[in-house]
């Protein structure tokens, strides 16, 4: 039902509710109670004979793994770097239930993780920037809950990426807090927040990405009601799709071609990608591994272009990208030292779904 990448791992729930990884492996990222240098093929993540999972991490923490099954259970294993699985001991070879319940979503980036759990959202992990989102700059073992979130709003989607956090709440309104070195809070500053931060936007959110990897990038990109894509933070690579390589700590509108619509969105750190409602991706940002998939010997593209390839969804981390072909459920990879001959693949049961990496 979906797929997901990390920086050194991919991962993929089938229609059954298996989930099957491919990667490194080395810190028991594969889930499968084994610790090889990594796989070229997926192997099966060893859970509990009673556990279903009806969904994955999006993203997932650094070289860690993390689901959510049927009965609302979280699932964490691998690195668990700084507790961001909310477990006490690292690396972890096989799936450990989380100390969580009613979980609805889940993502992690960087060294710590979110969750929708009994109506709160809660944060494990390092805290030195601000991404849990509690008041407090320090590093937590067990789940913290975020302050400041409206009252009596649901949360729609929880985003993360390199020591930052965001949560798009059901009326459409934005938050984020964590690292803002490159402004990508959208607060105006370049101020870390501890406390989650509205971001002023011309209309309600209906789709959000973060990306970034390091102190050096970062940047947040939403899709609005009214159909105009936004985004604000580092554009060094031209990751903010305005034509220009400044940061900017204010939402900046994507420059888009006239009747030109983008149904999701998402931010890789150096690059940034969207699908059309046709299913063509298009793509923007930092090409220095080709990352693009455009073809193209440029190292920067700063306004959105076409790419030749019709997606169903699509995942990104740093530099590659993993995307999902329609509609018979295969997946394309896209390694970043090559520019084209993107290799098939399959897995034991179609996927359907994709969700990105930090």
């Amino acid at each position: 039902m979906q797929i997901a990448s990390s920086n050194s791992d991919g991962y993929a729930l089938t229609k059954s509710g298996t989930v099957w990884a491919w990667g490194a492996g080395s810190l028991g990222e594969l889930g499968d109670g084994k610790a090889p240098t990594f796989s070229r093929g997926p192997v099966e993540v060893e859970f509990p004979a009673d556990v279903k999972i009806t969904s994955l991490a999006n993203p997932m923490p650094y070289n860690s793994g993390l689901a959510i099954d049927s009965r609302g259970r979280a699932w964490g294993w691998g690195y668990n770097p700084d507790h961001a699985l909310c477990l006490p001991r690292a690396p972890i070879s096989k799936p450990v239930q989380l100390p969580l319940s009613k979980v609805k979503l889940a993502t992690g980036a960087g060294d710590h993780a979110l969750f929708e759990a009994n109506a709160k959202v809660y944060a494990c992990g390092r805290g030195s920037a601000g991404e849990l989102g509690n008041g407090t700059r320090r590093d937590s073992a067990k789940p913290v809950a975020v302050a400041g979130l409206p009252k009596g709003t649901g949360v729609k989607l929880l985003v993360s990426s390199w020591q930052d956090s965001g949560a798009l709440m059901d009326n459409g309104s934005y938050y984020d807090w964590g690292f803002n070195n490159e402004g990508q809070l959208g607060d105006g500053t370049t101020t870390d927040r501890s406390i989650p931060v509205k971001v002023a936007l011309p209309a309600p959110v209906t789709r959000v990405s973060q990306g970034g990897s390091s102190p050096n990038n970062g940047e947040t990109i939403v899709v609005l009601a009214n159909g105009s894509v936004w985004s604000w933070g580092s554009n060094g690579w031209g990751q903010l799709g305005d034509g220009r390589s400044r940061s900017s700590p204010v939402p900046l509108r994507v420059l888009l071609p006239h009747n030109l619509h983008f149904t999701q969105v998402f931010a890789g750190g150096y690059a940034e990608y969207a699908v059309t409602r046709s299913g063509r991706l298009w793509a923007w940002g930092g090409n220095d591994r080709g990352q693009l998939g455009t073809n193209s010997k440029n190292f920067v593209q700063d306004t959105p272009v076409p790419t030749n390839i019709d997606v169903g969804q699509i995942s990104s981390t740093a530099t590659n990208v993993v995307v999902l072909g329609r509609p018979d459920g295969r997946w394309l990879r896209v390694p970043v030292s090559r520019r084209a001959g993107y290799p098939r693949r399959r897995m034991p049961n179609p996927v359907v779904r994709v969700a990105n990496g930090g």
